[in-house]
């Protein structure tokens, strides 16, 4: 009877710490773990235990072996993972905190009726304060930054929040009882994950040599670019192909932009094996870091570029052809890719050229959007009588009839006469404003005509100020109101 009970006791301690490995341990470590559990019980059901003394030992025995294979397998496999996974990036997988039982909307400091947007907020801002590496000094950081980082996890999921507030911190545990770990990135059990390069970046300086969380440089990528070119209306209209000139850094064409003399090449960092990062770990945390002897980039070389003196970049003018897209509008900026300055380090970009196009004014064409304004200028005896007139457009001059009895700032549109819109097949239209000209000199001749209208004018219409006057009715009546209104209000 005491040797069967106490085979069932070592057996639930072995499963006891199966249940507690870490989640790296892979199907072979728990396939090892249950052959020394099959092996221990079949070695210990046929055993007699007489002693209290003999049982202890020998569990000691058995734990002391499992937990040494466990770690040794558990820690292999953890810097593969991280030599295969990370590159610049620090993680962490704590084991599960024990909190108090304080209320989680009370943990980020918002109210229960918080928005997705609020509670993120106060998430960011909680571990920024609170993050172990900025508290270094204090020893409950860490349960501090896990209790938020567990409010969050919980909070800003819509199920999970949904259970916690039915159900309380006991609901809450049993939905977190999903959730993963902490690999490359913070991910909490919901799934989500974003870099903790994003929530620390602003903090640089506080690891060291301006780099950003965990020693991963943020200033690695080339910078981008700004230039300004000028073309003409027509050029923007009908697109172009432009030649720019600036002045920035380029490959050198010596060594092909590798830093190394002609003839020798850069060599694998030893230090870091090519990765570019060296991997530390302290207890709860490992730590990637930009390796110090190559800067990150996973090479040193020994003989310097005489050009580029091992940067590989040189300094000088570049010219790049640049095609402006047909009906492209003034101020707009116009990005090439990769053309901007280059990066430094391992895995770096180029940045980007933008140029900035201004377009100068037509003194015949005006521009809103994709249709084209003019104005066109008419005599008097055009106005009046009608007329055939020459009207320019952007492809030409077309024929324009204008009808008799037309007034000033009337307007004609000619459909699809205006600009073709950038990466469409659609085109604006043409608006053709007309203009009166009002002669300053004119002959006794035309005086004499004009007089002979006015009186004929008279004489078919009644006086200018008549209130049926086919012409200025319309004027008249309003004046006669504006009269009486002046002439009650203001009698003095």
């Amino acid at each position: 009877m005491l040797a069967g009970t106490t085979t069932a006791a070592l057996e639930s301690r072995i499963l006891c710490c199966n249940k507690l490995l870490s989640p790296l341990c892979t199907t072979s470590s728990n396939n090892t773990i249950r052959k020394s559990n099959t092996s221990y019980r079949s070695s210990s059901s046929s055993c007699n235990f007489t002693t209290t003394s003999t049982f202890n030992k020998s569990s000691q025995f058995s734990k002391s072996y499992l937990n040494k294979q466990q770690q040794q397998q558990q820690q292999q496999q953890q810097q593969q993972y991280i030599k295969e996974n990370v590159h610049g990036r620090r993680f962490f997988r704590p084991s599960t905190p024990s909190f108090e039982k304080r209320d989680l909307y009370e943990v980020l400091g918002v109210p229960r009726t918080a928005t997705k947007q609020e509670i993120k907020q106060a998430f960011y801002g909680l571990a920024k304060k609170y993050h172990p590496d900025t508290n270094r000094d204090d020893p409950d950081a860490h349960k501090r930054f896990a209790e938020i980082s567990n409010a969050y996890d919980v909070l800003f999921d819509e199920n999970k929040r949904a259970t916690y507030d039915r159900a309380g911190h006991q609901g809450a545990t049993a939905e977190n009882a999903e959730g993963g770990g902490f690999p490359g990135g913070f991910r909490p059990g919901n799934g989500q994950e974003f870099d903790l390069e994003d929530l620390f970046g602003d903090l640089g300086d506080l690891f060291g040599g301006g780099q950003g969380f965990g020693g991963k440089s943020r200033s690695s990528n080339g910078a981008d670019i700004q230039v300004n070119l000028h073309i003409d209306f027509m050029e923007a209209v009908n697109g172009c192909e432009k030649e720019i000139q600036f002045y920035g850094n380029s490959s050198c064409n010596t060594c092909d932009g590798s830093g190394a003399k002609p003839g020798t090449k850069p060599q694998t960092c030893k230090s870091c094996g090519g990765t570019g990062t060296t991997i530390k770990s302290n207890g709860l945390f490992q730590m990637a870091s930009t390796c110090k002897q190559c800067k990150g980039s996973g090479k040193i070389i020994k003989d310097h570029c005489g050009t580029c003196k091992g940067k590989g970049t040189t300094y000088g003018q570049r010219t790049i052809s640049i095609k402006v897209p047909q009906g492209i509008n003034n101020g707009v900026n116009i990005k090439l890719t990769g053309q901007g300055e280059p990066g430094t380090g391992r895995g770096s970009r180029r940045g980007n050229l933008f140029v900035n196009v201004t377009i100068s004014e037509h003194e015949l064409f005006r521009r809103q959007g994709n249709d084209v304004h003019v104005d066109v200028p008419l005599t008097i005896s055009q106005a009046i009588l009608g007329a055939t007139v020459v009207v320019p457009t952007l492809t030409g001059e077309v024929d324009l009839k204008v009808p008799a009895g037309t007034q000033p700032g009337e307007k004609r549109v000619l459909k699809g006469k205006g600009i073709r819109a950038v990466n469409s097949p659609e085109y604006g239209n043409q608006f053709v404003h007309f203009i009166i000209s009002i002669p300053k000199n004119i002959s006794s001749k035309q005086e004499e005509l004009i007089k002979e209208f006015e009186q004929e004018d008279k004489n078919n219409c009644g006086p200018l100020d008549s209130l049926t006057h086919p012409v200025l009715s319309f004027w008249n009546k309003s004046m006669k109101r504006w009269r009486d209104y002046i002439s009650k209000n203001f009698k003095n």
